[in-house]
């Protein structure tokens, strides 16, 4: 009888043992454990003082650096190609895709890139535009952000003659349909190897994402990332045959170790 009307007091204070509990079982966010710490979750120390472990930067981001020094397989045009074809009556404004993606699990690091036009005698009346995008580029201005940028002074387009290895064409991403009739056309770089009576002698050579003006490191992509080629219709319906622009990409697949 004594102990009716009285009520039992549970202890229901949270220590350390029981954060500790919590963060192993994921039950506790680590601000709902900040909170009980001013601010501060002492599982870490730097310099006397207690410090929240970074996981990103003590664990991650080391991974990407593990990750490059894999080689599973390469990457080539066996793997790391995709065509468009043009077809006849394509109207002016319109826009022809095609993708390469990378599979499931894998991460490519990609060194090389190249787009190019073959010769195609029969093709009349349009000028094309050529481009391609990464899919893990963030977008500009709401719109899905083209690797190259259609308004810098660079001139992309290549293709080679009988006494010059490597010409400029024009200028831009933009290949005419006389052009396109009169020879194959790539994004190469052009590269100076010489004189030949006085003229300029140019080896056109595959774009670098390596190079300073590119990412200046290898394009980073995983399982579902996507290249996608993008032909688009300038002047007037494609006439005369089908065109094919091709996408090509070359380096190494990885050992994931980031998901």
């Amino acid at each position: 009888m004594e102990n009716m009307g009285k009520q039992k007091i549970i202890d229901k204070t949270i220590g350390p043992a029981e954060i500790a509990r919590a963060l192993q079982t994921g039950g506790m966010t680590t601000a709902q454990a900040q909170a009980m710490f001013s601010g501060v979750l002492p599982i870490g120390d730097y310099k006397g003082r207690a410090a929240i472990l970074d996981i990103d930067k003590l664990v991650i981001q080391p991974l990407i650096l593990a990750e490059k020094q894999w080689t599973l397989d390469r990457v080539d045009p066996r793997n790391g190609h995709c065509v468009v074809n043009v077809p006849i009556g394509t109207s002016v404004g319109g826009v022809v895709t095609a993708e390469i993606e990378v599979p499931t699990s894998e991460v490519w690091y990609l060194a090389e890139h190249e787009i190019e036009i073959p010769e195609t005698a029969a093709f009349a009346d349009a000028n094309i535009s050529v481009n391609f995008l990464a899919s893990s580029f963030p977008p500009l201005a709401a719109a899905p952000k083209l690797y190259y940028d259609a308004t810098d002074p660079q001139v992309y387009l290549t293709t080679p003659t009988a006494g010059v290895p490597g010409t400029v064409i024009g200028g831009g991403l933009v290949a005419t349909a006389a052009e396109i009739a009169a020879g194959d056309i790539h994004d190469h770089r052009l590269f100076p190897i010489g004189h030949t009576a006085s003229v300029p002698d140019f080896a056109d050579i595959r774009r670098n994402f390596c190079d300073g003006d590119e990412l200046k490191t290898e394009l980073r992509l995983v399982g579902g990332d996507t290249l996608t080629l993008v032909i688009t219709v300038l002047t007037a319906p494609t006439a005369g045959a089908i065109l094919p622009v091709h996408l090509r990409v070359w380096g190494r697949v990885g050992k994931r170790l980031v998901i």
